[in-house]
């Protein structure tokens, strides 16, 4: 059964609507202060909602704000705010759209990697507020030698990262002042990523396409004779000291679990 929303419940839910121009409804209930229209006195909610949602979106995409400087970021995300909403009460959940919104842009011709940018700083800020992970798993090597089939999966608080781009490159300089720096780095290149949350701090490991397609098998739960399986049939061929060189560095990081 239904839950009947209490008075002020109501009130706040036609406050919000007025907030996001979806209901004008909670003019009708207000009393202005004297000598001002209740919309000129609603409007301050109104404004300083979405003065904190452009706060919000500038927390989450610094290097984005860098590379388009201030002019343009603050027009494009002031057209973000005006027509995508918050929908959640926890202001930090702003901005899942903000990528794919830049993907639509002029801006984004101009600056080939400017949403896969801001796609990595979402999925960066997602693995800042998520729980830590035991780096270290001593006992997984000898498990793995008494049975050898048993499936892996990789840790939870880990993420891999694939772009066209040298996206965590740039993301690196978005706390100097001169952008043209950009231009100093093989920014066109392709990078491979894993990420993960330890002892409070994201880290950030490159890793080749080889180890990185491998290790994308480990989403699931798989042994490591089906994920090699799985790799030769869309990559090719991996010789036995290769497999052996990948794990050993896949292993390194800690990343892995037996289910």
């Amino acid at each position: 059964m239904k839950r009947e929303l209490s008075e002020l419940e109501k009130w706040q839910n036609q406050l919000f609507g007025y907030i996001t121009d979806t209901d004008k409804i909670f003019l009708n209930h207000i009393r202005p202060m004297p000598g001002l229209k209740e919309s000129t006195c609603a409007d301050i909610y109104r404004r300083g909602y979405k003065a904190r949602l452009l706060e919000v979106l500038g927390d989450t995409f610094e290097a984005s704000w860098w590379v388009l400087g201030d002019e343009n970021y603050f027009s494009l995300a002031g057209q973000f705010v005006e027509n995508i909403p918050s929908r959640s009460f926890d202001l930090s959940d702003y901005g899942l759209e903000f990528p794919e919104f830049l993907r639509s842009t002029s801006e984004n011709k101009e600056i080939p990697f400017l949403s896969e940018l801001a796609r990595f700083e979402w999925l960066f800020k997602e693995m800042f507020h998520s729980t830590d992970m035991d780096r270290h798993d001593e006992k997984i090597l000898s498990r793995l030698s008494a049975q050898p089939d048993a499936p892996l999966l990789i840790k939870p608080s880990v993420k891999l990262w694939s772009s066209k781009y040298s996206i965590y490159e740039i993301w690196k300089l978005r706390s100097t002042t001169d952008v043209s720096q950009v231009h100093e780095i093989e920014w066109n290149k392709s990078q491979h990523l894993v990420l993960q949350k330890v002892d409070s701090n994201v880290l950030v490991t490159n890793l080749g396409e080889m180890e990185f397609n491998l290790l994308s098998f480990f989403q699931k739960p798989a042994s490591i004779e089906e994920a090699v399986e799985r790799y030769q049939k869309e990559f090719g061929t991996l010789l036995p000291e290769t497999i052996q060189n990948l794990f050993s560095e896949v292993g390194e990081l800690g990343i892995l679990s037996i289910r």
